[in-house]
């Protein structure tokens, strides 16, 4: 059933009661998931309602996939869910792909202004698609369009390109040279294949998720090119490297990846460190240590707090947090304990100073006339927990801030003084899949 209003319904409809005023609407704007469309009211002509029943897709399967001196060709079958179905159709790799549900797709192939295709094919080439490296996932997508254009389904299949012929057998030996509890270094050398080789650190198990992360972000197609680009330098002879502020007592792994004479990857080479034990087999834990307040209304109050752990101590992890807060939110010492016993920072996930070695002398902003607590906790090189050490202290409001007003108080945030560091450099993913063309194979 279709309903229709005239532009005289829809003034009425849209319109307020000014409407003779200059402030009067004269666009009409349509709000989607997909992005925003506006018109103007005196071209519509009419708007009406409709409806769609069942599956709107265009069903793609992956049949091969060919490289050459004229490029790339896949073979694909695509089936429509019915005669006024339409649809659009890229590559990507694959952990981009994960990460674009139909929506984001939607809003993709408008961005491209992408082709439509309004045919079933059983075994057509798919040409025109740019980037494709070896030994990577892709996956095939489409997004069907129903018989109004409204874009709906997609259909998704995955596909893993052959590994490069590499010019000779690139590779590396390795030795571990040192292991200690926050460090440890490796020499890596080059076969006479190997015309750069790259390598990046990350803990044992984690590279995978680095890459679902970063990829496509960064516009890695595969795990080579993360490590590529995180390694920094390109290695062409044997180089030697220190990996510190690591974890006692932890797993790593450093991949590397070599290349042929061509550029092209090598077999990855993965190796295990695991650093070494700090601390005892006793009892850890810290001492605390609270300095006085310091700062001013303007630029804001700080108080240095020290943390300095016993010989026992592997590592441990420091917070300062107010008493209103902790009474309101965290209410026990068990909880304060489960807290300090995280893996990471559950107040900033992102905190590189959770794990701390050695004394931890640290400023943390805070407000005057507050009461907080210290507290820390650490652990043995067993990685047994201590006991909690928890100091209550009060926060003096200086003279020259009577007439400040402040905020209440919560987590105290640790004063970090700016690095000497480079950002590392980003690479945007590679959209630029123009002149797809799809027609019967040959």
């Amino acid at each position: 059933m279709k309903k229709t209003f005239t532009i005289a319904a829809l003034a009425l409809a849209t319109l307020t009661a000014g409407a003779q005023t200059d402030n009067t609407p004269n666009r009409m704007i349509l709000q989607t998931k997909v992005g925003n469309k506006a018109y103007a009211v005196d071209k519509v002509d009419s708007i009406y309602f409709a409806r769609q029943d069942g599956k709107v897709a265009a069903t793609v399967e992956y049949k091969n996939y060919s490289t050459g001196a004229t490029g790339d060709t896949l073979w694909v079958a695509v089936t429509r869910s019915s005669e006024d179905v339409s649809y659009c159709i890229d590559v990507l790799p694959t952990n981009t792909a994960k990460k674009y549900d139909d929506d984001t797709m939607a809003k993709y192939f408008e961005q491209k202004n992408a082709q439509k295709f309004y045919q079933d094919f059983t075994n057509a080439q798919l040409t025109g698609v740019e980037g494709i490296k070896p030994n990577t996932s892709y996956t095939i997508i489409t997004l069907a369009y129903d018989g109004y254009g409204v874009p709906c389904e997609t259909s998704r299949a995955e596909f893993t390109t052959p590994k490069a012929l590499l010019v000779g057998n690139p590779g590396v030996t390795y030795t571990v040279d040192d292991v200690k509890g926050t460090e440890f270094t490796l020499t890596v050398t080059p076969n006479a294949d190997c015309k750069a080789f790259y390598w990046c650190e990350f803990g044992k198990g984690e590279a995978q998720s680095q890459f679902e992360q970063w990829g496509p972000m960064f516009g890695f197609s595969n795990m080579e090119d993360m490590v590529k680009q995180f390694s920094g330098y390109a290695y062409d002879k044997t180089a030697t490297n220190t990996w510190n502020g690591l974890k006692p007592n932890t797993d790593y792994e450093v991949y590397v990846v070599p290349t042929d004479a061509n550029g092209n990857y090598g077999e990855m080479v993965v190796i295990p460190v695991t650093t070494a034990k700090m601390g005892g087999e006793g009892v850890a834990q810290t001492t605390i240590t609270v300095g006085k307040m310091g700062g001013n209304a303007l630029d804001g109050f700080y108080l240095p707090v020290t943390y300095t752990p016993n010989d026992q101590t592997s590592l441990h992890h420091d917070l300062l947090v107010s008493k209103a807060y902790y009474d309101e939110s965290i209410g026990s010492e068990d909880k304060m304990k489960e807290i300090l016993m995280s893996d990471t920072n559950p107040f900033n996930p992102w905190d590189s100073y959770w794990d701390q070695i050695g004394e931890d002398a640290a400023n943390w902003t805070v407000e005057p006339n507050t009461e907080y607590y210290a507290v820390s906790m650490a652990k043995n090189a067993n990685d047994e927990w201590g006991p909690l050490t928890m100091v209550a202290t009060n926060t003096n409001q200086s003279a020259q801030s009577a007439a400040a007003q402040y905020k209440a108080a919560s987590v105290a945030t640790r004063i970090v003084k700016a690095g000497t560091k480079a950002a590392k450099t980003g690479v945007v993913p590679a959209m630029k899949q123009q002149g797809l063309k799809l027609e019967m194979a040959k």
